[in-house]
C-alpha cells in the first residue's frame, strides 16, 4: 500500500535531528529496571508546531473489547505538582506568562490539586495513536504506562492477538513491540497528559491516573499509512482504552480509518481529535468531520481562539494550544527536522498537506528546547491532549460514564467565549476541568445554529440543535446587521429539536437587508442548575435581490 500523506495535524513546524537509536531500550528492560516507583501494581514497559507566539503561528499551515479498568483495584497516585519546578515557574524562555500556563487556563488551581490529592482516582487507559513515546524519559516512569495484563515477556504471543510481547502498546510502522518515538510529537502529547507529578523535577502532567498506551502509527518524519492508523485504533479499542487521541491530518481519512473510528465510537470509546492548524473551515476535511468524535481547537495565552485554529460547526471545545511546555523525546527538535525537510522534499503530496516553508524560515535550531528534557510547542495537537487528560480525570472520578456522557460533560462545562453560546469559532468554549469534575453528567442545554442552506423556490433553511435534559421551550429570532438593536420572532418551539432542520424561512421578510443575524434561545426547566438558558448566533449575508445567500459564518 502506498504511503498516505497523513501528517501530524499539530505540526505547524516539525524538526528532528538524527536520533541515537542505539540508546533505545527494549520495552522489557524498562519494566525490569524501574524500581523507584511505588505504584508497582501497574508497571508499564516501558513540540511543536511552532515555538513562537500565536502571531507567528498564524503564518503557518498545519501538517501535522473489554476494558481492563472495570475490575482494577489500583488507585492512582495523587496529583500534587508542588514539587515540579516548571509547573510553578514563569519566563523560562523569556515569555511573560507561566511556563505551564495551560494548567491554570483549564482550571487546575492549587485548591483543585489538593482536592484531587484527597480523592484518589481510578486508573484510566489512554491510547495515543501517534509517533510513539520516549518510554525512557525521566518524567515518564513505567507506572505511567498501560501494561497489557495478558501478555508475558517470553517471546510468545501470550494473549493470542497476533502480536508478540505487546507489553505497553505496539509499533505498527516497524511491526515490533517497541513503540519508540523517533520524532518527538507523541512524547510531547504524553507529557501534557501524564508526566509524573510531584517528583521534584520538570513539569506536571494533568492526569496522574492516565495510563498511556503507546501506539506508533507514524514514522520519524510524521507520516503514516491509513492501514496502520486503523489497526492502531482497533487495537486500542480491543485492549480496553477508554480514550483515544488522534492528532493527525493531511489526507482525507480512508475507508479503513473511518470504519475503525466508527468501531471505537460504537464501543463507547471517546475519540479526541485535533482540529487543523490552517485557519479554515473543518467541513469536508480530516478526522474532525467523522461522527461521534470530539474535535478540539486551540486557545491562546490571551484566552482567545488561536488564529491558526480551524473552525466549523463540528468544533467541540478549545484548550491551550500556544507555547505549550511538555516533554522532549530523546535527541528531538521538531523544528530543525522540518527545516531540513522543507529544503529537501518538495513532493506535491506534502505541499497539499499544508507544509509551509515561511513558517520555519526564522527558526533557530534548538531554541524550542527548555532545560534539555523539555520542549515548547504550538498547535491543536497539544490542545487535544489537555482534553484527553481531562477525560481521564473525569473517568477516574466516575468510571461508569459512557463516551456520550463524557463528551457532553466536557462540552457543557466549557467556559463560553464571545459570542454567547456554542459557535463555529470556539465550539462550546474553553475546557474547564474544575467545572467538569463538578458537573451533573445528565444535565445539558444545546442551543446551536450550525448553518444555512438556500433551497431554490423554497427559501432559506436553517439547521442546528435546540434541546435540553429538561427542555422547556426555545425561540428563533432575527435582527438586522451584525449587532441588532431589536429582534423579531421567527419561530417558537414547544418540543426539542435534537438536530436537523430548525426552520425554512422566506427571505423576502429580510427585504432591504444585506446582513442578518439569527439568535436561537433554548430554555431549561431544570432548577438544579444555575444555567437556565443558552443562546447561539449565526450571521448570513444576503444579496440585494435576496437570491441565494452567500455562505454564512459564526459571529
Amino acid at each position: 500500500m502506498n504511503l498516505l500523506p497523513l501528517l501530524l495535524y499539530s505540526i505547524l513546524l516539525i524538526a528532528l535531528p538524527r536520533f541515537a537509536l542505539a540508546e533505545t531500550a527494549l520495552v522489557a528492560d524498562v519494566i525490569s529496571s524501574d524500581t523507584t516507583s511505588s505504584d508497582t501494581t501497574s508497571l508499564g514497559a516501558t513540540s511543536s508546531d511552532t515555538t513562537s507566539s500565536d502571531t507567528t503561528s498564524t503564518e503557518a499551515a498545519s501538517t501535522e473489547a473489554t476494558s481492563t479498568e472495570a475490575t482494577s483495584t489500583e488507585v492512582a497516585p495523587a496529583f500534587m505538582p508542588t514539587g515540579d519546578p516548571l509547573a510553578t515557574s514563569s519566563g523560562s524562555w523569556g515569555q511573560a506568562y507561566a511556563d505551564q500556563w495551560g494548567l491554570g487556563a483549564v482550571g487546575l488551581t492549587p485548591t483543585l490539586r489538593q482536592q484531587l490529592l484527597d480523592k484518589p482516582l481510578q486508573p484510566i487507559t489512554v491510547a495515543l495513536v501517534d509517533t510513539g513515546i520516549d518510554y525512557r524519559h525521566p518524567e515518564l516512569p513505567a507506572s505511567q504506562f498501560w501494561r497489557n495484563p495478558n501478555e508475558k515477556i517470553d517471546g510468545q504471543d501470550s494473549d493470542g492477538n497476533g502480536l508478540i510481547d505487546d507489553l505497553i502498546g505496539w509499533n505498527f510502522v516497524a511491526h515490533s513491540n517497541q513503540p519508540w518515538d523517533d520524532h518527538g510529537h507523541g512524547t510531547h502529547l504524553a507529557g501534557v497528559i501524564a508526566a509524573r507529578s510531584d517528583n521534584g523535577q520538570g513539569i506536571a502532567g494533568m492526569a496522574p491516573n492516565a495510563r498511556i498506551m503507546a501506539l506508533k502509527a507514524l514514522d520519524g518524519s510524521g507520516y503514516g499509512r491509513g492501514a496502520d492508523i486503523a489497526a492502531a485504533i482497533r487495537y486500542a479499542v480491543d485492549q480496553g482504552a477508554r480514550v483515544i487521541q488522534l492528532s493527525l491530518g493531511g489526507a482525507v481519512p480512508g475507508v479503513l480509518e473511518r470504519d475503525a473510528i466508527a468501531y471505537a465510537v460504537t464501543k463507547q470509546r471517546l475519540v479526541v481529535v485535533a482540529a487543523g492548524n490552517q485557519a479554515r473551515a473543518v467541513v469536508g476535511q480530516g478526522y474532525g468531520q467523522l461522527a461521534g468524535v470530539l474535535l478540539v481547537g486551540a486557545v491562546s495565552t490571551e484566552n482567545r481562539r488561536a488564529r491558526f485554529s480551524d473552525w466549523g460547526p463540528e468544533l467541540g471545545v478549545l484548550a491551550p494550544g500556544v507555547d505549550i511546555l511538555s516533554l522532549r523525546a530523546r535527541g528531538s527538535d521538531f523544528l530543525q527536522r522540518m527545516l531540513v525537510q522543507q529544503t529537501a522534499l518538495q513532493a506535491p503530496e506534502r505541499a497539499s498537506a499544508g507544509v509551509s516553508g515561511s513558517a520555519i524560515a526564522g527558526y533557530r535550531p534548538g531554541s524550542a528546547i527548555v532545560k534539555q528534557h523539555y520542549y515548547r510547542a504550538t498547535g491543536n495537537s497539544f490542545a487535544a491532549s489537555f482534553v484527553t487528560a481531562a477525560a481521564a480525570l473525569l473517568l477516574g472520578q466516575t468510571p461508569q460514564l459512557d463516551a456520550a456522557a463524557l463528551k457532553r460533560v466536557l462540552q457543557q462545562s466549557a467556559e463560553d467565549l464571545e459570542p454567547p453560546g456554542p459557535d463555529m469559532n470556539s465550539g462550546y468554549g474553553v475546557l474547564n476541568v474544575a467545572a467538569a469534575l463538578q458537573a451533573n453528567p445528565q444535565w445539558f442545554i444545546d442551543s446551536q445554529l450550525q448553518g444555512a442552506q438556500w433551497l431554490p423556490e423554497q427559501g432559506l433553511q436553517l439547521y442546528g440543535r435546540a434541546d435540553a435534559s429538561r427542555f422547556k421551550a426555545a425561540r428563533l429570532e432575527w435582527g438586522a446587521g451584525d449587532k441588532p438593536r431589536q429582534w423579531s420572532l421567527l419561530q417558537h418551539y414547544e418540543n426539542a429539536v435534537p438536530g436537523g432542520v430548525l426552520a425554512l424561512i422566506d427571505p423576502q421578510i429580510f427585504t432591504g437587508q444585506l446582513l442578518v443575524t439569527f439568535r436561537l434561545t433554548v430554555e431549561s426547566a431544570d432548577n438544579s442548575s444555575a444555567a437556565r438558558s443558552r443562546q447561539s448566533y449565526l450571521q448570513i449575508e444576503l444579496p440585494a435581490t435576496h437570491t441565494p445567500p452567500s455562505s454564512g459564518g459564526a459571529l
